[in-house]
């Protein structure tokens, strides 16, 4: 078995001590929610390799994990672990142990605006997204990453004269194969004004990250940021304002690095208070983008509603950016499009990548769900372009989109049956070497019941396909699962 298949974390000792320091923290009057569980299953499938030479085997799982909910007056934290075993018929050499953590935490510092915070995650990911984009634990060629970031920051309260955020950080990311291990720090701020000023407003908002390679390895980056806006302020009509923007992209060599700067004066439109339309003319002092106009609206009728659209020009060139929320009793719609530049990403590796690398990430995501008193539907869109910032790095350009449709309904207080269908497409243009694209397809069918009030099983059926331009990559695979899981 490959080495890097078995490098699995075995003992989580480290975040269940951070769960028990903000617990300790929390004071007496927080309400805390412990669940622990246990678990046992059976997996079927018909090609345990995602091979065209199918092996069938039966997997036994057995399983344990722990939530822990906490909330309290000035903090909160939320911890989720499971640990699972697997058992193949076919072979005991593939038989492994799997973490997953989810944790988040805030707390409070004495009601001063000060807090601390902290997050952790393990997750078992594709090894690389050209050998299998959708390989999961039991398929096995996944990859175990470990991320932690601890921070401190201050908030200030934005019903008085300014509106203060900032935060420090550090944080490290490891992986099963050693492929995207780093560590770093960082540090953000955003300031301004507050809701009790009438006569002006501003927004600054400064960025820096820092990430290194492992003492071992060769390469790092980093990032800064900063925006800046500073205007006349009217409830209605026209607002003067001037622009300041900075980038700062440093990559492992000269030739990996971009800056920008620009400014300029503009205008504003307020609608009312929270709703605008702006242009400003730019003024570029840099060798990359020539002056230039920009633009942004912001329309946000209610607190239910926002829209917010936004173009001007970054150290790539052309940068659009869009977030569209809105939600009443039943839907809930949201749609954004961000433009950022990625580096030590391992859960989006592929063969030739290099982490230290830095790529432009433009993501686009839609989510909407319906909720009925005994249904619920979903439908995500989802589209990903990776664009090779780095001199030399083999993979020039990255592109990938789907979308996932699902249904569940309760047939009675105890019985859910539940749909999904998924498709997803992967083209790679790389350098060197042909060019590969993939489509994945994945049904699932399946139900729950519930026996007793801890005790649960669910059970489906799942269908999975996929068809590559280099044929050594295509498979079907057929899975029939049972789980039953007890709560305490």
């Amino acid at each position: 078995m490959d080495m890097a298949m078995t490098q699995k974390r075995r003992n989580p000792s480290i975040y269940v001590i951070g769960v028990a320091s903000f617990v300790s923290m929390s004071g007496y009057s927080a309400d805390v929610t412990f669940t622990p569980s246990v678990e046992a299953g059976l997996v079927f499938t018909d090609n345990v390799d995602r091979e065209p030479e199918q092996i069938q085997s039966v997997i036994a799982t057995l399983g344990a994990g722990l939530k822990a909910d906490v909330v309290g007056a000035e903090g909160y934290f939320n911890f989720d672990y499971q640990i699972r075993q697997l058992l193949y018929s076919d072979d005991n050499e593939r038989d492994d142990l799997y973490n997953n953590l989810d944790f988040v935490a805030e707390k409070g510092l004495f009601h001063s605006g000060f807090f601390v915070d902290a997050n952790a995650s393990i997750q078992n990911v594709a090894r690389s997204l050209d050998e299998d984009a959708a390989a999961d634990i039991f398929s096995g060629n996944t990859v175990e990453n470990q991320r932690g970031e601890i921070g401190f920051g201050y908030r200030s309260n934005p019903l008085s004269q300014i509106d203060l955020e900032s935060r420090i950080f550090t944080r490290a990311s490891r992986s099963g194969d050693r492929l995207g291990d780093y560590n770093g720090y960082g540090a953000s701020v955003s300031f301004a004004n507050g809701q009790s000023i009438k006569d002006v407003f501003w927004q600054i908002d400064a960025s820096y990250d820092y990430k290194k390679a492992r003492e071992d390895e060769l390469g790092d980056t980093r990032y800064t940021a900063l925006s800046e806006t500073l205007g006349l302020q009217t409830i209605h009509g026209f607002s003067p304002l001037l622009r300041l923007n900075y980038e700062n992209l440093e990559g492992t060599t000269n030739l990996n690095s971009r800056k920008t700067v620009s400014w300029g004066p503009g205008i504003r439109y307020f609608w009312h208070k929270r709703s605008y339309a702006e242009l400003s003319y730019n003024f570029s002092e840099d060798d990359i983008n020539p002056d230039f106009w920009a633009g942004s609206v912001n329309f946000n009728p209610t607190p239910r509603t926002r829209l917010y659209l936004e173009y001007g020009k970054r150290f790539f060139g052309d940068a659009y950016e869009l977030l569209f929320s809105h939600r009443n009793r039943r839907v809930t719609n949201t749609i954004s499009y961000t433009e950022e530049p990625v580096s030590f990403d391992r859960t989006n590796f592929t063969v030739g990548d290099r982490p230290e690398d830095i790529t432009l990430v433009r993501l686009l995501d839609w989510t909407s769900t319906l909720d009925l008193r005994r249904s619920q539907y979903s439908l995500s869109v989802f589209g990903r372009q990776e664009e090779a910032l780095t001199v030399f790095s083999e993979n020039q350009e990255e592109r990938s989109y789907g979308t996932r449709v699902s249904a569940s309904h309760n047939l009675t207080r105890r019985f859910k049956v539940n749909g999904a269908y998924e498709y997803a497409k992967y083209d790679f243009e790389r350098i060197a070497g042909a060019n590969q694209n993939d489509d994945y397809h994945t049904l699932d069918i399946g139900g729950s019941y519930q026996h007793f009030e801890k005790l649960t099983s669910s059970f489906g059926y799942r269908y999975s396909s996929r068809q590559s331009s280099s044929s050594i990559y295509e498979y079907d695979e057929n899975r029939l699962y049972y789980d039953v899981r007890m709560s305490f």
